[in-house]
C-alpha cells in the first residue's frame, strides 16, 4: 500500500516537472494508467481553480500549500502522515473538480464545433491506379467534367469522384461519388450509368440528377429530368420521378422547384427551409472556415437563405444576421454563431 501511494506522489511530480527524471523513469511512471488518472485528476482540480479564480494573487502558491496540506510534498518526510491523508487528498481534489467544472459550465459558454478547416492546401488534384483515375476538387472549389462517354459531371467542393479511362468493354457505366455532384448523362439503354456512393447508388439510362454524400448521414438524391432508381445496401429500392427527392433512408418527397438543387452550379448558395447547422457547414465548407455554435438548440434553426459564392465571408455573414434570428461573427479566425 505505501509503494502505491508513494509512486503516486512520484507520478504527480513527474507529471509537473518531467525535467527532473530520466527518460527511463518517466515511461515507468507513466506507464500505470489508473496512477496517471488520479495525478490528472489533481492537476485538473488545480488548472479549474487558476480559470475560475484568475485575479487570485499566486495560484501557484495556493497550489503548493495545498499539497503540502495533502501530504504530496516532500516524499522522504513523515511518510505514515502522508499515507493517511494522500487518499482523501485525492478524493477532496476530484470531488473539487466536479464542482468547478459544472460552476464553470454555468459561467463559460459552450462551443461547438459542426466543422473544422483544413489547413492544408486547397489543390486540385488526379490520382490514376489500374485504369481508375480519381479526380479530387478541395474545398471552395468546384468543377466540370466531361467523362468518357460525354457525360458531364459538376463536382462541388470537397468532392471526389471516381472513374474509369474508358467505358468501354463495361455492361455498366460506374463512377463512385464523395461529396456533392450534379449528372448530365448520356443516353446509352444498352449500358445503365450507376452512381455509387457509401449509402446510395443511383442508376440512369439518361437523365439530369443531383447526389449530395458528404457522409452517409447526409445522403440525397434529386431528380431533375427523365427517371432513375435508387437503392440502398439492403436492395430496397426507390424510383424517383422528375421534381422528386429521397434521403438516404428512402424517403421520397416531392419538391417546388427542383433546379434550386443545382444552384451551386450556377455560382449560388440556395437554402429552402434547411437547418440552420447545415447551411454553416456548406458554408464553411465553401470559406473552408471553422464553424462553432454557441448554442446548440438553435442549430436546428431553418432558415431560407440565398447568397452568391463569389461573395466574401464576411458579405455572407451580415446577410445572415440581417435576417434577425441569429447572429455570426468572425472570431480568431473562425465563425462563430450565436443568438
Amino acid at each position: 500500500m505505501m509503494e502505491r501511494k508513494d509512486k503516486i506522489v512520484r507520478t504527480l511530480d513527474a507529471m509537473e516537472h518531467p525535467e527532473n527524471f530520466t527518460k527511463e523513469e518517466l515511461d515507468a511512471l507513466l506507464s500505470d494508467e489508473e496512477c496517471v488518472r488520479i495525478c490528472r485528476d489533481l492537476l485538473d482540480s488545480r488548472e479549474a481553480l487558476a480559470r475560475r479564480y484568475a485575479t487570485a494573487p499566486d495560484v501557484e502558491a495556493e497550489w503548493q500549500s495545498f499539497k503540502h496540506r495533502q501530504g504530496l510534498c516532500q516524499a522522504s518526510e513523515q511518510p505514515k502522515k502522508r499515507s493517511r491523508m494522500l487518499y482523501t487528498g485525492i478524493a477532496l481534489s476530484v470531488a473539487a473538480s466536479v464542482i468547478l467544472f459544472l460552476l464553470l459550465r454555468l459561467s463559460v459558454p459552450e462551443e461547438y464545433t459542426v466543422f473544422r478547416a483544413d489547413l492544408e492546401a486547397q489543390v486540385v488534384s488526379m490520382e490514376t491506379k489500374n485504369g481508375v483515375h480519381t479526380l479530387h476538387i478541395p474545398r471552395g472549389m468546384s468543377k466540370l467534367l466531361v467523362l468518357p462517354d460525354s457525360s458531364r459531371v459538376w463536382l462541388n467542393a470537397e468532392s471526389s469522384l471516381q472513374y474509369p479511362e474508358s467505358f468501354e468493354g463495361m455492361k455498366r457505366r460506374e463512377v463512385y461519388l464523395k461529396g456533392e455532384g450534379y449528372f448530365e448523362v448520356t443516353k446509352d439503354a444498352a449500358h445503365p450509368f450507376m452512381v455509387k456512393t457509401d449509402a446510395l447508388e443511383t442508376q440512369v439510362l439518361g437523365t439530369s440528377f443531383n447526389v449530395k454524400a458528404y457522409s452517409g448521414n447526409d445522403t440525397q438524391v434529386t431528380l431533375l429530368e427523365g427517371s432513375v432508381k435508387v437503392s440502398d445496401r439492403h436492395h430496397k429500392e426507390l424510383l424517383l420521378r422528375p421534381g422528386e427527392h429521397t434521403d438516404g433512408q428512402l424517403r421520397k418527397t416531392s419538391v417546388e422547384n427542383c433546379t434550386d438543387y443545382r444552384a451551386w452550379i450556377d455560382g449560388q448558395f440556395y437554402f429552402d427551409d434547411v437547418e440552420l447547422v447545415e447551411i454553416m457547414r456548406e458554408l464553411g465548407r465553401w470559406y473552408n472556415v471553422d464553424i462553432v455554435f454557441t448554442h446548440k438548440e438553435i442549430m436546428q434553426e431553418r432558415l431560407h437563405f440565398q447568397a452568391e459564392r463569389s461573395d466574401s465571408l464576411q458579405d455572407i455573414l451580415e446577410l445572415l444576421n440581417c435576417m434577425q434570428r441569429v447572429k455570426a461573427r468572425m472570431e480568431k479566425g473562425k465563425v462563430v454563431v450565436g443568438v
